[in-house]
């Protein structure tokens, strides 16, 4: 593996990648610690939290964070209700086949969901600021699992923005420990290459 390579991945690493531009919303941070939900037999329906007045400020938003479950039987999923008062509740859910608006089936390691929503499309475009009173975050878990989640924020957007587009790729290493030791190594191996590389020049030139 060559210089130039090794120093790509150690930029990747350890630099995570800027999300359009997304502004998080100032007040609202879920589940910094870990939050584990077990099924429950003869309740499907879990409210995870409710965001009373979230002042997003834009008709763009969405709840992004990380989740992760095993043995979840059926299909599970994450839901978002948006409540608008008079105008009423609109609902997303995460129900994709893959994804970050990927349902919730057997079992996975932590991986990233976002729930977005358009207030300035569909039955409610031309409606002027429309900003929500109230977000309610859910879980749909029908049968047997567990579901744990954590990280999560709330994010505003430009009104020409799409939030799935923000969402970072590549591994998710949720102990800093070991994002942190593996940053150190491939600076490690970087510098090591580079060195040999320079040796190697140098003894051609003698």
């Amino acid at each position: 593996m060559n210089a130039r390579v090794l120093l790509v991945l150690y930029l990747v690493l350890a630099f995570p990648q800027a999300s359009q531009a997304a502004e998080r919303v100032k007040g609202v941070s879920l589940f910094t610690e870990p939050l584990t939900i077990e099924a429950v037999p003869g309740r499907l329906l879990h409210t995870l939290a409710v965001i009373p007045q979230p002042n997003v400020g834009s008709p763009v938003y969405a709840l992004t964070g990380k989740i992760r479950y095993s043995d979840v039987e059926g299909d599970a999923y994450l839901q978002m209700n948006n409540d608008f008062g008079e105008t009423g509740v609109f609902h997303t859910m995460a129900i994709a086949e893959s994804g970050p608006m990927g349902r919730i089936s057997g079992s996975s390691h932590w991986r990233a969901f976002v729930l977005p929503f358009y207030a300035n499309r569909g039955e409610l475009s031309g409606d002027g600021d429309l900003v929500p009173d109230e977000l309610t975050l859910l879980l749909h878990l029908p049968a047997a699992g567990t579901v744990t989640i954590r990280d999560v924020k709330l994010y505003r957007y430009a009104a020409d923005e799409d939030p799935l587009a923000s969402v970072p790729q590549g591994f998710d290493f949720p102990n800093p420990q070991v994002r942190l030791a593996l940053n150190v190594l491939i600076a490690v191996l970087f510098i090591a290459a580079l060195f040999l590389f320079v040796f190697r020049r140098k003894g051609k030139s003698d």
